[in-house]
């Protein structure tokens, strides 16, 4: 071995200081590049699939802190096999879409319920709005079941009620829920009358009556049918017959038809019947659910006369006869304050608030849907055929949850029976 001299002891010297002094330049470099790369981040803004910082009260980034804790329990909690099992970033737009829709839930589960609803009301889920009945408001409508049996509207506040409790309302199955008016006016046209008792109550053979026709005016209903007496003539045609007389309304919500006149072929014979000791229960026998003959008083209920859905009734205040028909005005013990106005506003509309209804195959919970013209007319509402009258209208939704049917009032009717479709849809007794 040479010995070493001073020189080449310098030099190595001097090696291992360039050696400390390049790792300590690559250090500084790295730091740099991280510290850069960290104001950069801040100047763009959160990295894709990241929502912006939130500082806290003394500025620091609340985010950092809780990623940092985050890792922290990560690291003592998992093994290192798992520790990149999270670390999956939900998209921004995800994110954002996740956010707006939790507002707007709130907003579609805001319930509208009128003073009649508010007690007894249930959680909310998905399927159930934990109301038990639908609030209707109706306002110059004409509704009709089938056959042109029907009324017109004036105004109405009601409730749609399920017979089954929990059940929705189901419309492919009238009989299924009652209409349980709370307030308003309704009439009762000569042409609903004609139609009512044509087409549904004396629906059946051999018929008392032939074909009735209905005038009013005012304080007075003018009837002119053909009678078929009973054991007095062959039970075809029928002797044509007028009667006149007033309306009222007895306390237990019937309404009672007195004829004060009776005509047979013009001439009057109330009368000769009565000096014989005959009635018109005697010589017509006519007993339909609903109405019934009793003596020369023509008796009727009016929450059964109507096919389904049937009405269920407090109070009748009035019946009035005039040249519009009779008219019937409406309260309850239960109140009919709380309503809310309807989405759009017009002057002809059929709107739900709250409850659950059953359409076609879809349940729609916590029902806020409003019924109008399409042609911004009168609406005339066909419950027995609302598949073909809806079918041939438009469907749009409001932001905040509010369904808008808009619909023809002249359609193809072309939906066959009204049952058909009745154990289809969620939540049904039958599919229990």
């Amino acid at each position: 071995m040479h010995p070493e001299t001073p020189s080449h002891s310098r030099r190595m010297r001097m090696g291992a200081a360039f050696s400390w002094l390049a790792v300590a330049l690559v250090l500084l470099s790295a730091s740099a590049t991280g510290w850069a790369q960290g104001q950069m981040r801040k100047s763009l803004g959160p990295e894709p699939g990241r929502l912006a910082p939130v500082l806290n009260d003394d500025g620091s980034d609340s985010a950092q802190q809780d990623d940092e804790q985050q890792t922290a329990d990560e690291n003592t909690s998992q093994s290192p096999a798992d520790a990149n099992d999270n670390k999956t970033i939900q998209p921004n737009v995800v994110t954002a879409q996740q956010q707006r829709y939790a507002t707007l839930r709130d907003i579609w589960r805001r319930r509208l319920l009128p003073d009649a609803l508010k007690s007894d009301v249930g959680s909310f889920s998905l399927r159930d709005s934990g109301v038990r009945a639908i609030a209707l408001q109706a306002k110059n409508v004409e509704f009709f079941m089938d056959k042109n049996v029907g009324y017109y509207v004036d105004n109405l506040r009601a409730l749609l009620v399920p017979r089954k409790a929990g059940e929705p309302v189901n419309f492919d199955d009238p009989e299924q829920f009652d209409i349980h008016i709370l307030a308003g006016e309704l009439v009762v046209r000569p042409q609903d009358l004609d139609a009512l008792f044509n087409n549904y109550l004396l629906d059946y053979q051999p018929r008392s009556l032939s074909r009735v026709t209905n005038k009013t005016s005012k304080d007075t209903l003018t009837v002119e049918v053909g009678a078929r007496l009973f054991e007095f003539i062959p039970p075809v045609g029928g002797l044509p017959t007028t009667l006149e007389g007033p309306i009222t309304v007895t306390d237990d919500n019937k309404l009672v038809y007195t004829p004060t006149q009776v005509k047979q072929f013009g001439m009057p014979v109330k009368g000769l019947l009565s000096s014989v000791g005959l009635d018109l229960s005697t010589l017509t026998p006519f007993d339909r659910e609903g109405i019934r003959l009793e003596e020369d008083k023509l008796i009727m209920d009016p929450e059964r006369i109507f096919p389904p859905p049937h009405v269920k009734i407090d109070h009748i205040d009035s019946a009035t006869l005039s040249d519009q028909g009779l008219t019937l005005k409406f309260s309850s013990d239960t109140s009919a304050a709380g309503f809310s106005d309807p989405p759009v506003a017009t002057d002809s509309y059929i709107w739900l608030q709250a409850g659950d209804a059953r359409f076609y195959s879809t349940l729609l919970v916590n029902a806020n849907l409003q019924l109008m013209n399409n042609a911004d007319e009168r609406l005339k509402f066909n419950l027995y055929h609302y598949r073909a009258q809806s079918a041939a209208g438009t469907i749009s939704a409001q932001v905040d949850g509010a369904l808008i049917v808009r619909v023809p009032n002249e359609f193809e009717i072309d939906d066959g029976d009204i049952h058909q479709y009745s154990g289809l849809t969620p939540r049904s007794s039958s599919s229990d």
